[in-house]
């Protein structure tokens, strides 16, 4: 609607300006200053989310607010400017807020889509800020699994130590399968610890993106040479392995996807701060000129 009513002013404006539409005149310099307030305001969407205790409404119509009142700058800017960039700041100054504006569109699209993404690519989502602490007990879990049939492994010394210590502590034992290692290797249990190993704890290791576990598809055909290698009583413990590696990389989904729906604010935050000092230097030397 706003749109519309700046449209209808600046439209018989535009027709009847001598000289075209320009910044200089009254009816540009209103249009400017609308623009310029309106940019000015998106900023206090930042000041609201530092001081969340602040009684001046919810933060959701914060946000529509930023959304809307952001994208209804735009024409109001180019009609101050009379679709003219006219001089090197000017045309920065374009430049910055056309880029504000379209990593501010892409992180609505990404917010809007991420999420739902999200719960669908990896189910066994966790908390964020969590994940570190929750691969290292994936570890220990993959160590402890293959230990109870394969016995200690002098190979995977950190799990080792780790777990050792938490079976040697009551508080901490329950943090991880709790299996103790077994007094000697299983019958035919040697192609479970080459592929713990070789393949899993590397990719435990790693960051989930590496690796023939990281596809699942590439996983499943492993899990499946896997098991036919492995006599039926062991293939609890194959499964178990498995199945962690499969959480491990729902994980390294979650912190892909986590990167792609914050990473734009790295962006756009500070493109939005170089927009607010162009556009007060802007402003003093079209009044220096002007006036």
């Amino acid at each position: 609607m706003l749109g519309a009513i700046a449209t209808a002013f600046y439209v018989p404006y535009a027709r009847q300006a001598p000289e075209g539409p320009r910044g200089s005149t009254a009816v540009g310099l209103g249009f400017g200053v609308a623009a310029a307030a309106l940019m000015a305001f998106e900023w206090l969407l930042n000041a609201r989310k530092r001081v969340p205790t602040w009684n001046l409404g919810k933060a959701e119509t914060w946000l529509k607010g930023h959304i809307w009142l952001g994208l209804l700058a735009v024409p109001l800017a180019l009609f101050h400017s009379g679709f003219h960039l006219r001089g090197t700041l000017a045309a920065a100054l374009m430049i910055v807020f056309v880029v504000v504006i379209l990593s501010g569109v892409f992180g609505l699209v990404l917010q809007q889509f991420l999420p739902r993404l999200m719960s669908l690519a990896a189910p066994g989502e966790t908390i964020y800020e969590q994940i570190p602490h929750v691969i290292e007990t994936l570890r220990l879990d993959a160590y402890e699994a293959v230990a109870a049939v394969c016995g200690a492994l002098a190979e995977a010394e950190g799990e080792r130590a780790e777990s050792e210590a938490i079976q040697s502590d009551p508080r901490r034992a329950r943090q991880v399968l709790g299996r103790r290692p077994a007094a000697a290797p299983a019958e035919g249990s040697a192609p479970l610890r080459r592929f713990y190993l070789e393949t899993v704890r590397p990719f435990l290791m790693g960051d989930g993106r590496h690796g023939p576990l990281a596809d699942a598809r590439q996983a499943e055909r492993l899990a499946q040479g896997l098991l036919r290698l492995l006599p039926p009583v062991l293939h609890d413990a194959a499964g178990d392995l498995i199945a962690i590696a499969a959480e491990r990389r729902d994980y390294a989904v979650q912190a892909r996807l986590h990167r792609w729906l914050h990473g734009w604010i790295l962006l756009h935050v500070p493109l939005a701060a170089a927009l607010l000092v162009l556009l007060v230097a802007h402003a003093v030397l079209a009044l220096r000129y002007t006036y």
